[in-house]
């Protein structure tokens, strides 16, 4: 295209907006009324609590925001019972977060999660890994 009397394109477009955006009405009172639904009635999210279980390299589990050390598995089998039992009680779900560091034995992350299918627990494995600076 030349450089003579030919309008490019992009001129008509922006010329027609600046038209549009000029004729159109403004007005700041109008509110925007999100559509309702008339099927679904709206609900309160599920209760649910994550429970955090850390693994170091030595295979000691930490629980509890990582204060409390458990050392085997029938102590942690035990505490996960309990923790299963209490949120069925109250009425929540439990979930487990297994948290592994990579250099922890898969043995004990196994050993873990099996407590989990055990018990009936939803389980998610994390595994931390360390990034050279």
């Amino acid at each position: 295209m030349g450089s003579g009397g030919i309008i490019r394109l992009i001129d008509v477009v922006f010329i027609l907006l600046f038209g549009f955006i000029c004729i159109s009405e403004i007005n700041k009172r109008s509110r925007i009324e999100l559509p309702q639904s008339t099927e679904t009635p709206p609900s309160n999210p599920d209760k649910e609590r994550v429970l955090f279980v850390g693994i170091d390299s030595q295979g000691s589990y930490l629980v509890e925001d990582e204060s409390k050390m458990i050392d085997d598995t029938q102590t942690l089998y035990l505490y996960l019972s309990n923790a299963a039992h209490a949120a069925a009680n109250t009425g929540t779900d439990l979930r487990v977060r297994i948290r592994a560091n990579f250099d922890t034995p898969i043995k004990f992350v196994m050993a873990a999660a099996d407590m989990c299918d055990q018990l009936n627990i939803p389980k998610g494995i994390d595994v931390r890994r360390v990034t050279a600076n």
